[in-house]
């Protein structure tokens, strides 16, 4: 079967979809009332008061777990080995002993970094 844009239901077809996109433009306009509003002072007072201790706990959290992983023993092993590993590398790239010493005393303890 060929549609033809003559043929019946092709033509009832284009009927719907034009009544559906008349339909919702026509509900979908913004109205005053729902247009976002911006803070004001007090309102950002207070939102600062709310975000205070969400974020103490958050980092009371995060220092916590990372003083339970340190305390491990095995963390302690893990640390030797990538002090040493990174000594050895500098040393290994042609720095002396006592550069690379002091790089690493430098770099001190591997941290995660802030994500962008």
């Amino acid at each position: 079967m060929i549609f033809r844009p003559h043929h019946v239901p092709f033509a009832g077809i284009t009927r719907c979809i034009a009544g559906f996109v008349l339909a919702t433009s026509i509900t979908t306009v913004p109205l005053a009332s729902q247009q976002p509003t911006k803070p004001d002072s007090v309102q950002f007072a207070q939102m600062q008061g709310m975000m205070g201790p969400m974020m103490e706990q958050m980092m009371t959290a995060g220092m916590t777990a990372t003083l339970r992983v340190l305390a491990k023993p095995e963390s302690a092993q893990q640390l030797a080995t990538f002090v040493k590993n990174f000594y050895d590398a500098l040393v290994a790239k042609g720095f002396s002993k006592e550069d690379a010493l002091r790089v690493v005393a430098a770099v001190g303890m591997p941290h995660a970094a802030p994500g962008r």
